[in-house]
């Protein structure tokens, strides 16, 4: 079969279950210029390849647990199973949502004519496809282990809130992951990859960063698909449709529908460097914060800390600047005692930190690209950093708490803040090694009690079988205190933001203790 009737066929098989007619949608990807949609290609190859990563190490999880997923459906799981279970089904959700957005986002490159523009079908197609082999390989290992099981299907398919699960999140991914037309793609696809890769070639992708790795993806995960198909696919579909007639629910969770994915990738895209909270908005918040108030934050539909549940997934530490340091720390009794007991006998607490660490001192002097002073730390994909109020402050929504403690426990966090800065992100989440560290493992090890120090005492959770500390557990934290006399955090803002209107609004306390049971991937954010 030619390229030209292989892409009529992908495109007539394109089509998913029944949905209300979309309404119109707004500029695609393929509007931006060859260079700007190169750029966004490859951020999001490199998205594509952190979310297999992520899906791999699940992978291992789930042999770990294998007698778990098979035992008797008689038997009552416990609450640490179900704890187990539903960890790594929101983080398998997480990673498989955000893949089917890539494969969305580029799926307009069938309408790409491949000779007038051989950038944009080249790259759209290694996005689509390589994102199309991930879903497979990887839901169909999935399917296979939870399929037909029915006290483990109404437990996945149930909302859970704290761990970012809407409604019937479950029934939806089969949906997606056991259907004709999706393996239907997976073999048209990898024919039309074979007659691709002379205009590949033209398009100067073969040898791009990644594209070498996405290739070889593709072909060990349609290897693990079709493998899976040929074994189990008569078992799994005619389970599925059994399942597909007794579900009679109109409202669709993944973002299938054609309007709502272009959106989702056009808010990526076109909103990118504006945040629904206004600069005039963050300016007003600065000076109401203090040194040490810890931050939470969300950007929509930025795929990053994928595999964490809950609404929000972002941590930071507000440090403020140097003169906001001396205000702060500087004529504090228990402040001055504590230095008085360090080497030096250092005379103020800004003193201690550039004695202490001299170089971080002179890069936290700096300012940022868009000429503000640094005033946050904080844990991101670039690791431990020193940021602006542009970069930390300026999201689509942002929570500020402020710890109960006294300012000499508040200096000792930031010095160990300072400590960590410059070390690299941890995409393990592992929070028993120091060397590596997660946006909400600064924090929390920031704050960790000791004999000198009261901290705060946020517990850890289980997540996948590992032990860690989504940035939705603060505000659970916060909630589940809330009023009594021993509460850890006292409310400072929460600017909550409002995507259909285009801006984020100054919302009340009530609003921030109830916002880490907002659904995560929901596009009708409330």
């Amino acid at each position: 079969m030619t390229a030209a009737p292989l892409l009529l066929v992908w495109l007539a098989l394109a089509s998913t279950p029944p949905s209300p007619a979309p309404a119109a949608s707004p500029r695609g990807i393929y509007s931006l210029d060859d260079d700007a949609f190169v750029a966004q290609a490859q951020r999001d190859l490199a998205e594509l390849e952190r979310n297999t990563q992520g899906l791999r190490r699940l992978q291992e999880e789930l042999k770990q647990a294998k007698d778990l997923y098979a035992q008797k459906q008689s038997v009552p799981y416990t609450p640490d199973q179900k704890q187990r279970l539903l960890t790594t089904w929101a983080a398998f959700f997480d990673y498989f949502l955000s893949t089917e957005v890539i494969r969305q986002r580029y799926w307009d490159f069938v309408k790409v004519p491949a000779l007038l523009q051989p950038k944009k079908h080249a790259w759209g197609f290694l996005l689509t496809h390589g994102a199309l082999t991930t879903e497979l390989a990887h839901g169909l290992t999935y399917a296979q282990l939870t399929n037909g099981r029915k006290q483990l299907e109404v437990l996945l398919d149930e909302p859970s809130p704290e761990y970012g699960l809407p409604p019937r999140a479950f029934a939806r991914f089969k949906d997606k992951v056991i259907h004709v037309a999706t393996t239907t793609q997976l073999y048209t696809g990898d024919t039309y990859k074979e007659q691709l890769r002379p205009l590949l070639v033209k398009a100067g992708a073969v040898d791009a960063p990644r594209v070498p790795w996405v290739l070889q993806e593709m072909k060990l995960n349609s290897e693990v698909a079709r493998g899976l198909l040929i074994k189990r696919g008569a078992t799994l579909f005619a389970k599925a449709a059994a399942d597909v007639t007794q579900d009679t629910a109109q409202r669709a969770f993944f973002p299938v529908q054609r309007s709502v994915a272009e959106w989702m990738g056009d808010t990526r895209v076109h909103r990118s460097g504006k945040p629904l909270i206004r600069r005039e908005q963050v300016d007003a918040l600065i000076q109401r914060m203090e040194p040490g108030d810890v931050m939470v934050a969300r950007q929509n539909w930025y795929l990053s800390n994928i595999g964490l549940p809950g609404f929000w997934p972002h941590a930071e530490l507000y440090v403020g600047t140097a003169p906001e340091l001396a205000r702060y720390f500087d004529g504090d009794p228990g402040v001055k005692a504590w230095l008085a007991t360090l080497p030096g006998t250092p005379a103020t607490f800004a003193g201690h930190l550039e004695r202490a660490f001299p170089e971080k001192w002179s890069a936290y002097l700096q300012k940022d690209a868009h000429g503000d002073a640094l005033r946050i730390i904080e844990s991101i994909s670039e690791g431990v950093s020193f940021t602006g109020p542009e970069h930390g402050m300026r999201v689509d929504y942002l929570g500020v708490m402020r710890p109960r403690l006294s300012r000499v426990d508040k200096a000792r966090a930031i010095l160990r803040a300072f400590g960590y800065q410059g070390r690299p992100y941890d995409f393990d989440f592992d929070f028993f090694s120091d060397q590596t560290l997660v946006c909400t493992e600064l924090v929390w090890k920031s704050y960790a009690p000791s004999q000198e120090m009261r901290g705060l005492n946020v517990p850890l959770v289980n997540v996948v079988g590992r032990r860690t500390l989504p940035a939705n557990e603060l505000v659970r934290v916060f909630d589940a205190e809330h009023g009594r006399e021993d509460r850890q955090f006292d409310f400072v803002a929460f600017l909550d933001g409002r995507e259909g209107e285009g801006l984020a609004k100054e919302a009340d306390e009530a609003a921030f203790r109830y916002s880490y049971r907002r659904a995560k991937w929901d596009i009708a954010q409330e």
